[in-house]
């Protein structure tokens, strides 16, 4: 398929087309049983936040695309209390079941490659939203930056809906960038999936979008994204990515990364090391610190980071150990352990 076969439409043009506005992929799904999201993510949302819950007393999940927002309104009568549950469609025929709820669940009409939330999420899910999407990776790249420490990220991605501008088949292309930069991908299901924030800069620039690709694998109509090859993951004129910085004190660790922040008490620690990766093909040599949390999470922080040569040396101190020569490292020497906790 060549480009000049296609009308690419922008952002604008594209909420107005009856296939994105009019879908009815999501308008009756509920949150248990054979058309629900426990079925078709494979796994049970409240399942998945319990555990948060019962540790931290409070949990958020966010629903993009949520449609009527029938699953939200059952999740949200059956939620413990500290469960914030938030939906953003671009319709907004919303459950009117949900304006009979006392707190606990917001939902949004607005634009998922516009709306912007002010808090991380422990949950963030959308189910088969990403069909009707103009911009489907970079509103994926938006997303997995809203994700608290820990949390997860499950949206249907149909890759067979992605192509170069010249209309070439962008699916095999997609999948490995996704995976080299820690995104996983279940082909069979197309469901993307990640486990905590991160910066996702895929060296392909948005060029628009096609509504009358026709019915995807769902059997509906859906539509067809389309994305020119960059040279390099930076697009032009870049927004500058927020720097990470990270602080060791007497409370513990705290590492801050645009929206997000990821904090963890001396007692919560498990272990901090040191390593070096080197990537000659893509001009990458940088240290990383490795932070492991006692819950089986970890943070890693770059050698650019804000305070990282302060964080290693505080932490070599409070182990009695002097800190290691950063200039010196070497990729063989692997990870090299900078604090342990006494009772590891």
């Amino acid at each position: 398929m060549a480009l000049t076969a296609v009308r690419l439409l922008d952002d604008e043009a594209l909420e107005r087309s009856s296939v994105v506005a009019n879908n009815a992929m999501n308008r009756e799904r509920g949150l248990d049983g054979v058309n629900s999201y426990a079925r078709d993510l494979g796994l049970h949302p409240l399942d998945r936040l319990r555990p948060r819950l019962a540790e931290h007393g409070a949990a958020a999940w966010l629903d993009l695309c949520c449609g009527q927002g029938r699953a939200l309104v059952e999740a949200a009568g059956q939620a413990p209390d500290g469960l914030e549950i938030v939906g953003v469609d671009l319709v907004g025929h919303f459950d009117q079941r949900a304006y009979a709820l006392n707190g606990g669940l917001t939902l949004v009409t607005a634009s998922i490659a516009q709306w912007q939330p002010d808090r991380a999420f422990d949950l963030i899910t959308c189910v088969h939203g990403l069909h009707y999407v103009g911009d489907k990776l970079g509103v994926l790249a938006r997303a997995l930056t809203w994700l608290s420490p820990g949390g997860t990220f499950a949206a249907h991605l149909d890759l067979a809906s992605i192509r170069l501008a010249d209309g070439a088949p962008a699916a095999r292309l997609v999948r490995r960038l996704l995976r080299e930069a820690g995104v996983a991908y279940d082909a069979r299901r197309r469901i993307v999936t990640r486990t905590g924030p991160t910066v996702l800069d895929l060296p392909l620039e948005y060029a628009g979008a096609d509504d009358q690709a026709g019915p995807n694998y769902t059997g509906q109509p859906a539509v067809d994204s389309y994305y020119r090859p960059l040279r390099t993951g930076t697009r032009p004129d870049p927004v500058p990515v927020p720097r990470r910085s990270v602080v060791v004190d007497d409370q513990g660790v705290r590492v801050g990364h645009g929206t997000w922040t990821f904090e963890a008490d001396w007692d919560e620690l498990s272990s901090a090391a040191l390593s070096r990766i080197v990537f000659t093909p893509a001009d990458v040599d940088h240290l990383e610190l490795d932070i492991d949390v006692t819950w089986g999470e970890f943070t890693t922080v770059s050698s650019d980071a804000d305070g990282f040569t302060e964080a290693v040396a505080e932490f070599a101190r409070r182990w009695g150990r002097p800190a290691p020569d950063l200039t010196t490292l070497d990729p063989a020497d692997g990870h090299i352990v900078v604090w342990q906790r006494p009772d590891e």
